[in-house]
């Protein structure tokens, strides 16, 4: 009996030695359109909606990252998507057509771990009106951030 408690005290010993819980979680993206060529940026933004949803319009240009936080094996991952999907001016309205606020009270600005060009300041952000995500991508965690005067949708989106 004492054995099995000294050996059950040293695999929960090893266990937690390997646990750093100062260090926050590291997000690895997986996916990111850094150096894909226009037309297969287009392609899979389309992938992404299209099984969801009616493409309100042509997709011009669009950008994106995804990050993962975990492995999956203790516990589940998380995902932080963010877009910034580029169409008409005359079209940015129709993106935003039916669509609700964002679900769960998911209000508040977000940027990619590693800053991006193509995404919006916090400034620009807190001037523009936010809608949900789940029509176009499927997460009711998130936001869609439309700017009907340059034609720009900029899309946050995570799993928790």
């Amino acid at each position: 009996m004492r054995f099995s408690k000294a050996i059950m005290l040293i695999l929960v010993f090893t266990g937690l030695v390997g646990c750093d819980t100062k260090s926050p979680p590291i997000k690895k993206p997986i996916l990111d359109s850094a150096e894909i060529l226009i037309e297969e940026r287009v392609e899979v933004m389309e992938k992404i909606i299209e099984p969801l949803a009616k493409l309100p319009s042509e997709i011009l240009d669009a950008y994106y990252t995804e990050s993962k936080v975990g492995d999956g094996r203790l516990g589940p991952s998380d995902f932080f998507f963010y877009a910034s999907i580029k169409v008409s001016k005359v079209d940015a309205k129709k993106w935003s057509k039916n669509l609700k606020k964002p679900y769960n009270g998911v209000t508040q600005f977000s940027s990619p771990e590693i800053p991006k060009e193509w995404w919006l300041t916090k400034e620009k952000f807190m001037k523009l009106r936010l809608y949900e995500t789940k029509t176009y991508f499927g997460r009711y965690n998130g936001w869609m951030a439309i700017d009907d005067a340059n034609g720009l949708i900029y899309v946050h989106t995570f799993t928790q």
